[in-house]
């Protein structure tokens, strides 16, 4: 009789953890579909960097705009103005204080499949993660947490959605020292139009340019 207990309860445990199973694949896929067809994002970023070193927190804040696929800009107002464009080819950051201008090539596929690379157009969750659901208490956001199937250089990156919408409302990422950098975002404008000529930097004359293409 008891065998026959143990029996059924691993059945229901099975049965129970293959509709977890299929509530994430659920998600991810409503997730996936959901911003394949949008063409431009705009918003406020308020972004948390804890170094788990020194046990010290950073706050910045700025505004962001994605032009799916393949642009994004960073304007960081607070505590010091930068920013940060990404295109298909380049990353331009420019740091008003020091007067520099520093452009990186980007490889293919050099774009980690973060919530960076997501946002950008350039990954399909299902492929490049394991994923879990969490819970915060309190929260009412769904939570994931996803574990890359091969190296990506951090160690797992949690999203929040917005419920009813699957809005991205947060992402975490954790790398392999221990160091968390939390973006949430504010204000989401959707499909608005985005110019061209939002993603271009212009410089003063004398700010020195560091091109390493």
């Amino acid at each position: 009789m008891r065998s026959r207990r143990l029996a059924v309860v691993a059945v229901l445990l099975l049965c129970l953890a293959g509709g977890k199973a299929d509530l994430v694949a659920e998600i991810l896929g409503k997730l996936q579909s959901r911003y394949e067809a949008i063409q431009d994002i705009q918003g406020e970023f308020t972004q948390t960097s804890l170094v788990a070193s020194l046990g010290r927190e950073d706050v910045s804040s700025g505004n962001v705009i994605v032009q799916r696929p393949g642009r994004m800009l960073w304007k960081y107002e607070e505590p010091e103005a930068r920013v940060v464009l990404l295109d298909r080819e380049t990353v331009q950051i420019y740091t008003p204080g020091d007067g520099q201008l520093q452009i990186v090539p980007i490889a293919s596929g050099a774009i980690s499949p973060t919530a960076l690379g997501f946002l950008l157009g350039g990954a399909v969750l299902r492929d490049a993660f394991r994923a879990s659901r969490i819970t915060e208490l309190g929260r009412e956001e769904i939570g994931l947490k996803l574990i890359p199937r091969e190296d990506a250089g951090f160690e797992y990156l949690e999203l929040w959605l917005e419920p009813s919408s699957y809005q991205l409302r947060e992402s975490v990422v954790t790398d392999l020292f221990g160091n968390r950098t939390r973006v949430r975002f504010h204000g989401v404008r959707e499909n608005v139009g985005v110019g061209e000529e939002v993603f271009s930097i212009t410089v003063p004359e004398d700010t020195e340019v560091i091109d390493l293409r």
